[in-house]
């Protein structure tokens, strides 16, 4: 009775939200069975709960929750009948909501048995369903009956709860939806309500779980495939009404099976097993009389083309290719002329005949999109038979335009007459489908197409130009370019006007030819982008019945004045890419771009140039203004033709001289150009986005450094000044950021152009009122404040003469309220830090106004947590600390000092090197600009500075910043010389053992400190470091210290000046002596380090001494040479530059040493050398690389290696360059060694002067590379008990792939990379070191070379499987976790290939992914590397 009584009231509440235009809300079970609690007089259950509660209480809670369930089981089932009656209401809008509720109920069951079930994930949802199966056959009922609903809206609502009930339900309920929609849409009966039969269909085939894939397939792909077979058709049945029916179930048959192929083509044994009959069924569709039939199945021969086996790939290439030659001979009078040649026979079937026009466009379209997908799985024999057949149909000799007047007007007739407007429809449909498949051959197979590449672009250039029905005037062109700038006519405007008096009649779709032909072209650039040089010189006949010829690039620039504009856009793309690949090349060194005003050196020998300034630049300005100030060019030609002059920018010689740089200054002025309206307010008629992209034209001119400043500055400040200040005012507030970073670079400009005082003062007037407003807004954008911030710093920095002192004033203002602002305290940091560096600088800018406020924020600032500010802080400290000057300024608050240096010791440590450095260098300001502070600086740094002195980790920077600070504070006395090294000195604990690198610091100290002090105590400290080594102090250590002082020492003060050099060379050959290691080390770098000072003294001694000795002492001897040649180069002396021809003979001697540390100290002191003097030691190296001899093997292992070092030691390339063909000849040695140290002196050269190795690569590396990134030479070892194998080639294998690994980064156009990829896929499988390194080179390939590793994916399958299934045995420890990441490195490699396009259409790497994602064994391994992407 209550449920009957509130059946009432929920039926009014609904009617009431009915009446409001509202949904009524589904009471869920929970819902529900609250209010049944609350409604249901039923208390026999209480009852019966309470005597079980009394009775067994400990089984209470159980059966209690077990009521509970029960009841919401009984609720739940009563919602679900609820709303299963509600779809059977006469009422639409009763059925809409009941669908609607329905679905959410679903989603929310889904996702209840989901989150119960957390580990069922691998069986799918409907394993976890808690629906019975009597309730989910009626849901399923409900749900497709709802499909044939009259309401549209019903029907919608309809499929999309199919896709949730396709994840709850059970795999017989999913089974029954499959036969009963597949059956629907081959209902002939059902043709209104087919497309919705179709579209669930395709839900399921998309959402069903795939675990079900196979069940799904099974159901639908022989019922599917009959369907196509039964309602095919070859011609017209005469019933309009059943063709149309058999088309339209034809149409949904192929599409389904695109899906489902698409989603379970590989992985499914019901669909792999119809590969072939699903091939034939589809490949009879393209005979179908119906175009979207053609057109349908062609995409679905592409889909099925990309899970098919290699064999049935080769079949249906052959297959298309062979009707293709029968059906037609091409297009145009080139194809009727090889149809007038060609043998035809008089048995040619009626089919044959009839399939000329209709399949040869859908043959060609399927080829092309088969290519498209599987283009890498195709072979050479394949694009080799494609090729030609396609160029039949794009034959260059069809090519016309308007504008070619040789055109035979008579023939020409007769063609109009017998060509009907369809059979042009299909020409222009073919031939953009061949330039299609150009395209996807470029992109997808480089390497295959390489020998068709130039008829390629031969045809891509003349169907460029393909406009037989229009006309533009003199089309005249120079194959270089050089009368570029004239060949667009003075008319354009009157061109780009008759476009609007072509009726629709005269309008013709042939610029979806060009637009194909250009599309390709730029596939050609994207494939030679790291060498596009033939794009610049190689010529092609571009016009008919011509032998004028002209480059791709002047034939890119040519076509500009293109009237559609999709093709326009697409050319000057084209072009601009091809301009920044050029550029790129050119600081790789694969090229040379020169301008008109430079030469090229002539050490580039065999190296490309390119003359743009000469060939191409005035053209590209020229084009590109007329597309600026065309009236009928839009918006994103006006945006392709700015990117354009932007990436010219790059390029030598830039924009051009003064009447371009104008040209363009005038155009950008067009654009910004702004008025004034009735409210003052200026609003521009040109789009943001175009003014956008303009002022960052305008920003990338005036920061290059390729124009010439004075012209420059002139056509800046007569033409657009004016405009980039009022550019400022405008409302969006990128295009106000744009303007202010484009006057960052104005007061620059006008300083390097040579301005007048005068002009000066205007500049800085007109920014100063451009800047001012914005700088002193608050409610703005922040991006704007920074930028208003940045363009202050510019203008008082290098204009500061031109500003008034209140103007000056009012800027140092705003930027401490900056400063005091949290959101703009860093840029307003590094403002400061600009304006006083310019300050320092020596210019009459005075800061002193600002500085006590600075320096008291920027002390506030130090004690922040956030380390970038603390960074910005103490760089900002340092430069306005410079700014007080010696004398220091009346006005300035000493106690600022005290406060801030107090904070700085507190930075000086070893946790973070950077901070600390900066933290020094700040204090050595201080201490330079106020002498006074020398006792806070010793009270609050110097204690921190002792420590950090006796740090390991002190290096570089800090070293320097300290030893800087410990100088100053002996020069300005802050501290006395014999305390601050009795300090030092106390930093070597003699009871513990210090490290090297700690000694060497601390003895680098105390040298730097006694250098500054006065003679007398600089002797007397000397002599007593003398005399204690010599004593030889029990303490290591401190010997160790005492010998590397003097040496520092004497690096920096000649030991003669003192009269101790003597005594010091003695010490120094006793030292080595010593039974200590680090005591002999020590001294040899001491004798290296003092004979820097004093080279006539100390060599003469160090050679005859090297020449008497061997063994331990002639390696020390060595290391002290090579200690005097680094020292010499840091201090760029000369005088060892007279000393070489003395050095040389000694290290040739030695270059035969049997001791391999020897000859090591042979070749890197040879390496310096050849940096001093290369014309001295080069040619010695070379003479020795060739010199035979018994021991020739380790004479030419030194020579590799010195090689390696001069490269290492920047030695000037071209010095080297004419040398680099015989030192590569090492890599022939027989030697492994010596071929391992050629390898290492390669990896130099690429990593660090990639020119050197460049033209040589093909001729003299790669093969090398090829063949020793594959040599195996193992041999075992018998140790008694076991045998042990070794692999001598193994450095030889790393080393190599480490060379191809840097060519792909610094000159990859040198490489032949496809052919390198049967390498990759030997290496593998090589041993687990090789294998991680291979790794690491195939996920970086797959970011930048991605073609060449999809072909090779198939061979990477087995390797990686084997090492991704690879088992533990009983490792444990870290030699289980080396296992893990041995396998998680695999991994990568996988998931970074499976990213890839393409990829998936490799069918054993497609199923070898499925294999490893549904291995149980790699799924925690396999997340664990997900979960890093």
């Amino acid at each position: 009775n209550n449920d009957n009584n509130e059946a009432p009231k929920i039926q009014a509440r609904e009617s009431d939200d009915r009446l409001q235009g509202q949904h009524p809300q589904v009471l869920v079970p929970e819902v529900q069975t609250a209010e049944a609690r609350r409604h249901r007089g039923n208390t026999t259950c209480e009852k019966k709960r309470h005597r079980v509660t009394e009775g067994t209480p400990h089984l209470a809670p159980s059966h209690t929750q077990c009521c509970f369930v029960a009841r919401e089981n009984m609720a739940g089932q009563h919602a679900f009948n609820d709303l299963l009656k509600k779809t059977e209401h006469y009422d639409k809008d009763e059925r809409y909501m009941a669908i609607s509720d329905l679905c959410e109920v679903l989603k929310r069951n889904a996702a209840q048995s989901e989150s119960a079930s957390p580990g069922a994930g691998s069986k799918g949802p409907n394993s976890n369903s808690s629906l019975d199966p009597q309730t989910e056959r009626r849901i399923c009922s409900a749900v497709l009956n709802l499909l044939d609903d009259s309401s549209n809206d019903v029907q919608t609502v309809a499929v999309k709860t199919l896709s949730v009930l396709l994840i709850t339900v059970k795999e017989e309920q999913v089974r029954e939806i499959a036969d009963r929609l597949c059956t629907l849409v081959l209902d002939q009966n059902k043709s209104d309500l087919r497309d919705v039969y179709a579209i669930g269909l395709k839900t399921l085939v998309e959402t069903v779980p795939s675990s079900m894939g196979n069940i799904v397939s099974h159901c639908l792909v022989n019922r599917l495939v009959e369907g196509i077979h039964s309602n095919s058709a070859t011609k017209s049945s005469g019933d309009s009404a059943k063709d149309k029916n058999s088309e339209e179930i034809v149409l949904a048959c192929l599409n389904v099976l695109s899906d489902l192929l698409t989603r379970f083509g590989s992985s499914s044994e019901s669909v792999t097993a119809q590969h072939e009959p699903l091939l034939n069924v589809t490949l009879s569709q393209l005979a179908s009389p119906r175009p979207i039939v053609r057109k349908r199945a062609g995409t679905t021969i592409g889909v099925l083309a990309t899970v098919i086996s290699d064999n049935l790939l080769h079949r249906l290439v052959e297959r298309i290719l062979d009707q293709i030659d029968q059906v037609s001979d091409g297009l145009g009078k080139s194809g009727k002329k090889r149809a007038k040649k060609a043998k035809k026979t008089d048995d040619k079937t009626l089919a044959a005949s009839d399939l000329r026009s209709a399949d040869t466009r859908s043959l060609i379209r399927t080829m092309c999109t088969v290519s498209g997908s599987v283009g890498q799985r195709l072979n050479q024999g394949h694009i080799d038979r494609i090729v030609p057949i396609f160029l039949r149909f794009c034959d260059p000799g069809d090519a016309v335009s308007g504008d070619d007047e040789d055109i035979d007007s008579d023939e020409e007739m007769n063609d109009a007459e017998e060509d009907s407007e369809g059979m042009a429809q299909m020409q222009i449909e073919l031939r953009e489908s061949c330039f299609a498949g150009f395209e996807s051959f470029v992109l997808r197979c480089p390497t295959l197409i390489r020998p068709h590449l130039a008829h390629i672009v031969h045809s891509a250039l003349a169907y460029m130009r393909f406009d037989p029905n229009y006309s533009y005037g003199d089309e005249d062109a120079s194959s270089d370019g050089d009368d570029d700038s004239e060949d667009y006519g003075e008319s354009e405007d009157e061109e780009y006007e008759d476009d609007d008096d072509m009726s629709d009649e005269d309008d013709d779709e042939n610029w979806k030819v060009r637009r194909s032909a250009i599309r390709t072209l730029t596939a050609v650039v994207e494939a030679s982008k790291h060498d596009p040089s033939s794009l610049w010189l190689d010529q092609y006949v571009w016009r008919k019945n011509s032998d004028d010829k002209i480059t791709v690039s002047g034939a890119l620039v040519n076509r500009f004045k293109e009237r559609e504009e999709n093709c326009r856009v697409d050319i000057i793309e084209c072009f601009t890419r091809l301009l920044s690949y050029t550029v790129s090349a050119a600081s790789s060194g694969v090229l040379v771009l020169a301008s008109g005003d430079s030469m090229v050196d002539d050490d580039a020998q065999g190296t490309v140039q390119v003359d743009l300034r000469t060939n191409v630049s005035a053209a590209i300005v020229g084009a590109s203004m007329k597309q600026l100030s065309g009236k009928k060019s839009g918006d994103r030609s006006k945006s392709s033709a700015i990117a354009l002059l932007s990436t010219l920018c790059l390029a030598p010689g830039g924009i051009g001289g003064a009447g371009q740089i104008k040209s363009v200054f005038t155009h950008v002025k067009s654009i910004l150009e702004v008025e004034d309206d009735a409210g003052n307010k200026h609003a521009s008629s040109n789009g943001k986005s175009l003014k956008l992209e303009a002022l960052c034209l305008v920003r990338n001119m005036l920061s290059s450094h390729k124009h010439n400043a004075t012209d420059m500055k002139n056509a800046l400040l007569s033409i657009l000044l004016s405009e980039l200040c009022k550019s400022v005012r405008e409302d969006w507030y990128k295009v106000i950021s744009e303007a202010l970073r484009t006057l960052i670079e104005v007061p620059p400009l006008v300083v390097a152009g040579s301005t007048s005082k005068e002009d000066l003062d205007q500049v800085a007037s007109s920014l100063y009122g451009a800047i001012e407003p914005r700088l002193a807004e608050h409610d703005i954008d922040q991006e704007i404040k920074e930028c208003a911030l940045s363009a202050a710093a510019s203008l008082v920095s290098v204009l500061h003469g031109s500003l008034t002192d209140d103007q000056k004033k009012k800027l140092f203002e705003m930027v401490l309220e900056r400063l005091k602002n949290e959101s703009t305290r860093i840029a307003a940091i590094k403002t400061l830090s600009t304006i006083g560096a310019a300050a320092h600088s020596g210019s009459d800018l005075d800061m002193s106004t600002i500085l006590n406020q600075t320096l008291e924020e920027l002390a506030v600032l130090l004690r922040q947590q956030n380390r970038g500010l603390k960074q910005c802080a103490l760089e900002c400290l340092d430069t306005m600390v410079l700014c007080l000057g010696s004398n220091g300024d009346s006005s300035m608050d000493e106690g600022i000092f005290g406060s801030v240096l107090k904070d700085l010791g507190d930075i000086v440590t070893d946790a973070d090197l950077h901070l600390c450095h900066l933290s020094l260098s700040a204090s050595n300001s201080i201490l330079k600009a106020r002498s006074s502070t020398g006792a806070l600086v010793k009270s609050h740094i110097l204690p921190a500075a002792l420590t950090l002195s006796k740090s390991p980790l002190l290096q570089d920077p800090a070293l320097s910043s300290l030893l800087s600070l410990l100088e100053e504070m002996i020069v300005s006395k802050a501290v006395t010389f014999e305390k601050l090294r009795d300090a030092l000195v106390n930093q070597v604990d003699m009871k513990s053992k210090r490290s090297k690198v700690a000694i060497s610091n601390l003895a680098e100290c105390i040298a730097t400190i006694a250098a500054v002090a006065t003679t007398s105590k600089q002797k007397t400290y000397l002599k007593s470091t003398i005399s204690a080594i010599k004593a030889g102090d029990e303490n290591a250590q401190a010997t160790q210290l005492n010998l590397l002082v003097s040496g520092d020492f004497g690096r920096k003060v000649d030991l003669n000046s003192i009269g101790i050099a003597n005594d010091a060379k003695g010490v120094y050959d006793k030292s080595f002596e010593s039974s200590n290691e680090d005591i002999k080390h020590s001294a040899a770098l001491a004798l290296g380090r003092a004979a820097a000072g004093s080279i006539d003294t100390f060599l003469p001694g160090m050679l005859s001494a090297l020449e008497e000795s061997s063994g331990k002492k002639q390696y020390l001897l060595l290391s002290s040479l090579r200690e005097l040649i680094h020292c010499c180069r840091e201090k760029n002396q000369g005088e060892l530059s007279r000393s070489i021809s003395v050095i040389l003979p000694h290290l040739e001697k030695n270059c035969e040493n049997d001791e391999e540390g020897v000859r090591s100290m042979v070749a890197e002191c040879l390496g310096s050398l050849a940096c001093l003097d290369p014309d001295t030691v080069l040619p010695l190296l070379q003479k020795l690389a060739t010199k035979d001899s018994d021991k020739k093997a380790i004479i030419r292992w030194t020579v590799g290696s010195a090689v390696k070092f001069a490269i290492g030691g920047q030695i000037d390339s071209s010095e080297l360059a004419s040398f680099m063909p015989t030192f590569l000849g090492l890599l022939k040695e027989d030697d492994l060694a010596v071929k391992n140290v050629a390898l290492l002196m390669v990896y130099s050269a690429v990593h660090r002067s990639p020119q050197l190795v460049v033209g040589l690569m093909r001729e003299h590396i790669l093969p090398s590379i090829h063949e020793l990134a594959q040599l195996n030479l193992q041999r075992k070892i018998d140790l008694g008990p076991f045998k042990h194998t070794v692999d001598d080639a193994l450095p030889l294998r790393k080393a190599a792939l480490n060379v191809f690994s840097t060519c792909l980064e610094k000159c990859p156009s040198s490489l032949d990379i496809p052919a390198f990829m049967p390498v990759i896929a030997k290496a593998l499988g090589d041993v687990e070191d090789i294998q991680l390194q291979t790794h690491t080179l195939v996920i970086t390939m797959c970011e930048r070379h991605s073609i060449p590793v999809v072909e090779a994916a198939e061979t990477f399958v087995l390797p990686l499987e084997k090492t991704v299934n690879k088992k533990t045995g009983t490792k444990t420890g870290t030699e289980l976790e080396r296992v893990y990441e041995w396998k998680r490195s695999a991994l990568r490699t996988m998931l970074a290939i499976s990213k890839l396009e393409g990829s998936s259409s490799i069918r054993l790497f497609a199923e070898f992914v499925e294999r490893t994602k549904n291995s149980p064994k790699n799924r925690d391994l396999l997340e664990a590397v997900e979960s890093e992407y």
